[in-house]
C-alpha cells in the first residue's frame, strides 16, 4: 500500500498453480496484453483462441483474444478468465506498470453478472467494498468467486468478509448500470476486519464422477429461517450449470437456489 505518490513501475507475479482456469485482474496500470505476452506467460491457444477472455453480460458469454490483434490493455477494475497451456504445469503470470495510489472506477457495468476484479497490489475486504455507497447499483449481499480444483463458482456472502487479494477477478450482480468504484481508502493488509464467530455448519457435497458441487447451511443464533441480508448466497446464474445443489428459503420463499444459508440455531430436525 503507497500512503502518498509513487513513480516507476513494479512487476506483480501472480501463481496459477495448475492449468485450469482463472479469474484475475490486473494490480497495476499500463499493463497490455498481445501474442508476446501470451507466449512469455505460457498461456493456452486453440486455434486462433488465446486464453484471455472478458466477459460479455448480455449473453452470458465469453470474448478472448485473437492471435494477431493488437496490444491491447488490461482494464482497470475489469476481470479476465486465463489459462496456462496444457503441459506447462504451475506458473506466474505477470503484470508489469504504475501502482494504483488513487480510487479506480470501473468501466461501465451491464445489468447482470459482471466480472471485475481487484485493481490493487493490496487486499480488499469483500464486505468494505459491497458495503460502499459507490458500489450501491450491486447486489450488495454478494460475490461469486471460481474455484478451478472443483470446477464451479462459489457465492462469498457479505458476512464471509472475503479476501480479496491483489489481482483477484470476481463476479458481481449489477442491478443497475453504471460504474463501481474500488475506494483507495479501503485498501489493507488482510482483507478479514470482521470478528468471526464459531457456528453449527452443514455442508452437503454431490458429484456425477466428474464434476463436485455443494451446498452449505450456517447455523447461528441470529439466524431466520427466511432471508438473512448478507448471510444468504444464490448459486451462480451467469453460466449454464448441468450439475447443481442447493436449498430454499424456509419461510418466505421466492424460489431463489441457495449455495448457502442461515438458519437459527435450535430446533435442528424442525426445519426441513
Amino acid at each position: 500500500i503507497v500512503s502518498g505518490s509513487s513513480t516507476g513501475n513494479i512487476t506483480y507475479n501472480r501463481n496459477l498453480g495448475t492449468e485450469n482456469w482463472y479469474l484475475v485482474s490486473s494490480p497495476v496500470a499500463s499493463e497490455t496484453y498481445d501474442d508476446a505476452y501470451v507466449t512469455a506467460n505460457s498461456l493456452a491457444i486453440n486455434g486462433t483462441n488465446n486464453a484471455i477472455g472478458s466477459y460479455v453480460p448480455a449473453d452470458d458469454s465469453w470474448s478472448y483474444m485473437q492471435t494477431g490483434d493488437a496490444a491491447a490493455n488490461f482494464i482497470a477494475g475489469q476481470g479476465y478468465s486465463v489459462r496456462r497451456e496444457t503441459g506447462q504445469g504451475a506458473g506466474d503470470i505477470s503484470f508489469t506498470g504504475t501502482i494504483n495510489t488513487a480510487s479506480v472506477e470501473t468501466s461501465s457495468l451491464a445489468v447482470g453478472f459482471n466480472l471485475i476484479g481487484n485493481p490493487y497490489t493490496s487486499f480488499v475486504n469483500s464486505a468494505t467494498f459491497l458495503g460502499a455507497t459507490t458500489s450501491s447499483n450491486l447486489d450488495q449481499s454478494q460475490i461469486w468467486l471460481w474455484n478451478g480444483a472443483n470446477e464451479m463458482y462459489e457465492v462469498k456472502i457479505l458476512g464471509d468478509a472475503w479476501a480479496l487479494a491483489p489481482g483477484q477477478g470476481f463476479f458481481v450482480n449489477a442491478t443497475s448500470a453504471g460504474t463501481v468504484t474500488f475506494d483507495k481508502s479501503n485498501q489493507a493488509t488482510t482483507g478479514d476486519t470482521f470478528q468471526r464467530k464459531s457456528k453449527t455448519v452443514l455442508k452437503l457435497w454431490i458429484t456425477d464422477g466428474e464434476k463436485n458441487r455443494y451446498t452449505k447451511i450456517d447455523y447461528i443464533a441470529n439466524g431466520t429461517k427466511g432471508f438473512d441480508y448478507g448471510f444468504e448466497g444464490e448459486t451462480f446464474g451467469g453460466a449454464p450449470n448441468s450439475l447443481s445443489v442447493f436449498t430454499h428459503l424456509l419461510e418466505d420463499n421466492q424460489g431463489k437456489n441457495y449455495q448457502v444459508q442461515t438458519l437459527p440455531n435450535t430446533d435442528y430436525e424442525t426445519m426441513i
